[in-house]
């Protein structure tokens, strides 16, 4: 059960939970014929997930654990798995009871390959990445309810008002944040948003798998091409919801707007994956609406990853849920 994994920096540095972690890494490493060879380095360390640099005598695996809220990824990437979907780190390895991951080293991230930390301004490596992942999202559309079974998270159009009235119904969140106003407005938007959910289920794009948090450095550049990892906030939801991630990030690292050239045509590069069900201008349209409801999932992503944490253990995410919140549009259709 999700709610007896153990999460936060206390759990993470305690000894004797990285003890039974690494022991756990090395026995599957057995299992394939590995061992360990080196220090391992806990190369990631947030309030709701850890990452550990494992050097073995046939290349470096890496092993993951999260608390409570993402703990679907192992159950999601299994999934992924049955069904042969291309452009995944999938596990050599997995705990689902304990939340625990190890992997193949992957080779860089994509924003890593430039000194500066800014790999996003490889536009045409981009158009690659998004082109592909469009097509692991088209490859799961025909069974992506499968994944709500397995603890996947529903935020598909016809469920974000709900999810936003959750949200907001959510003392917790407010009170860390301390937003009353914030809070007061977003009521107020709470039809418009499920009217707005209601056309964009209507528009004919079949729900399916969103990342939730596709940016730079969760895609890896290896010798067989690119590989998309860290899939803790994934969600069934429209596809074109990817985007209102992604394509801000871009913008950030590149420093262009969201409307320059280049990053339209990555959007366009993107939407082509559904032109045998609308035309591209249609889908465009579509695509705006799906990026102005976006804020709402991202939100519950936050909120997810806080589960099971005081607000002190929260490391200065206290405000994340009712911040992201905040960027939901005016005019979300």
């Amino acid at each position: 059960m999700t709610d007896t994994i153990p999460t936060g920096a206390a759990t993470w540095t305690d000894p004797a939970w990285r003890a039974a972690h690494l022991a756990w890494v090395e026995a599957e490493l057995a299992r394939i014929d590995r061992r360990v060879t080196g220090t391992v380095d806990q190369a990631h360390l947030t309030p709701w997930s850890t990452a550990f640099r494992i050097p073995t005598d046939r290349g470096v695996a890496w092993s993951k654990a999260t608390g409570p809220g993402p703990a679907y990824e192992g159950p999601l990437l299994a999934g992924l798995t049955a069904h042969r979907v291309d452009h995944v780190l999938y596990p050599l390895a997995a705990d689902h009871a304990r939340a625990w991951l190890l992997f193949e080293d992957g080779g860089p991230t994509l924003r890593s390959l430039r000194p500066d930390g800014t790999g996003d301004h490889d536009l045409a490596g981009w158009e690659r990445v998004l082109r592909g992942y469009a097509g692991i999202q088209r490859a799961v559309e025909r069974w992506a309810t499968d994944l709500l079974t397995v603890g996947v998270p529903d935020t598909r159009p016809g469920r974000v008002a709900a999810l936003l009235a959750g949200l907001l119904d959510d003392e917790r969140i407010w009170a860390r944040a301390g937003a009353a106003a914030g809070r007061r407005r977003l009521r107020a938007r709470r039809a418009m948003v499920e009217a707005a959910g209601t056309d964009l289920a209507a528009a004919g794009i079949p729900a399916t798998v969103d990342h939730g948090d596709l940016h730079g450095w969760n895609v890896l550049i290896g010798l067989g091409g690119f590989r998309i990892f860290d899939w803790g906030d994934a969600t069934v939801a429209h596809p074109f919801q990817t985007l209102g991630t992604t394509l801000p990030s871009i913008a950030r690292q590149t420093g262009l707007p969201v409307t320059a050239p280049g990053l339209v045509r990555l959007r366009d590069s993107y939407l082509e994956a559904w032109t045998d069900v609308l035309p591209l201008p249609v889908l465009a349209d579509v695509a705006d609406r799906a990026i102005r409801l976006a804020p709402i999932a991202k939100a519950a992503a936050w909120e997810r990853a806080l589960a099971g944490l005081a607000p002190e253990a929260m490391a200065g995410f206290e405000a994340a849920t009712a911040d992201t919140l905040r960027g939901l549009s005016p005019r979300a259709s």
